[in-house]
């Protein structure tokens, strides 16, 4: 028995299974794997959307996720081969022959995708063993992902949701803002309250679901972070030019919400998101802002410019209208 396979192979299905479960199952974020898949991911469809035009982020949330499954299937497959193939002996067909190489890496995906043994059969305690374990686990495997690419799509659907809703209030933050203030007050107040509701309810998903945060759209008006932009900055009009004394608690809810989002992008996706400097331009501070304020407004500005341009936009877009 070679003790180098069989322990490569177990840590091997050490990492991938604990990235496996503590991405479906801890809502708590990505694991170091997936992580790192999902932004090698989102590069290859950043290179796309340079070749082929905006069509390509239509499936950059599907892409990154099949690739996350993809590698997770991978590691697990190839690392219970290597276990079986630290015994040559361990793994025999019907007539008692010890499977070759690709007959073991046969029975290994044989096994993983819960279908039974086949025509080939471990002969050992241990073998027998290790093969209980992982027939159970490939039905525990696939039932996960399952479970996971639904609550994903859930998030997802959120995520539009608020986009659109933003959407529907304008396509320029002066005239959401003027939106905003020209409406009956208790409607106003009731949209700013649902709109911190579905703010509210992403950035939780958002840091559940990490994968959520890469799918995205290829038309302006239904792309997140164009919308999210959009509407914080309103906001940012309605406070700073002291408008609308009626909706600044609920104006202000509202935009810490906002805040909350930006502060998690900024702390847990900063690797993939493209750095654009800390400063403002100068042309970029508008007439409503003081001095005092820049700093805030800045910071602000900074991770949105970032989220805006991982998505192939820029300021520009959030301030002209379509």
């Amino acid at each position: 028995m070679s003790e180098t396979l069989l322990i490569l192979g177990f840590i091997i299905l050490l990492l991938a299974i604990h990235d496996f479960f503590y991405t479906t199952l801890s809502a708590s974020g990505g694991g170091f794997i997936s992580e790192n898949v999902a932004i090698l991911s989102d590069r290859i469809i950043q290179f796309c959307a340079g070749t082929i035009g905006r069509k390509a982020y239509d499936y950059h949330g599907l892409f990154v996720n099949l690739m996350i499954l993809f590698v997770w299937l991978l590691l697990i497959w190839l690392g219970l081969f290597l276990v079986y193939s630290s015994n040559p002996e361990a793994i025999t067909n019907s007539s008692g022959r010890a499977a070759y190489n690709w007959e073991r890496l046969y029975f290994t995906g044989y096994i993983l995708s819960t279908l039974g043994m086949g025509n080939f059969k471990p002969v050992s305690p241990f073998f027998e063993v290790v093969t209980s374990c992982f027939s159970f686990f490939g039905f525990i495997f696939f039932t996960s992902s399952m479970t996971y690419f639904i609550s994903v799509s859930s998030a997802v659907v959120r995520k539009r949701t608020l986009a659109k809703s933003i959407n529907n209030l304008g396509n320029q933050p002066e005239i959401i803002a003027n939106k905003l203030l020209s409406l009956d007050p208790s409607y106003s107040y009731q949209q700013v309250h649902t709109l911190q509701e579905l703010v509210d309810q992403h950035s939780v998903s958002h840091q559940a679901y990490p994968v959520v945060h890469y799918y995205s759209r290829s038309e302006e008006k239904d792309c997140f972070s164009i919308n999210i932009s959009r509407l914080d900055e309103a906001l940012s009009i309605i406070v700073y030019s002291n408008k609308g004394e009626n909706l600044q608690e609920e104006i202000g809810l509202l935009r810490a919400a906002i805040s909350n989002f930006l502060q998690n992008l900024d702390k847990n996706f900063s690797r993939s998101l493209p750095n654009i400097g800390k400063q403002l331009n100068e042309q970029d501070v508008p007439s409503y802002i003081n001095e005092i304020d820049s700093k805030n407004l800045n910071e602000r500005r900074r991770i949105l410019k970032s989220l805006l341009k991982s998505e192939g936009f820029s300021w520009n877009n959030v301030i002209a209208e379509e």
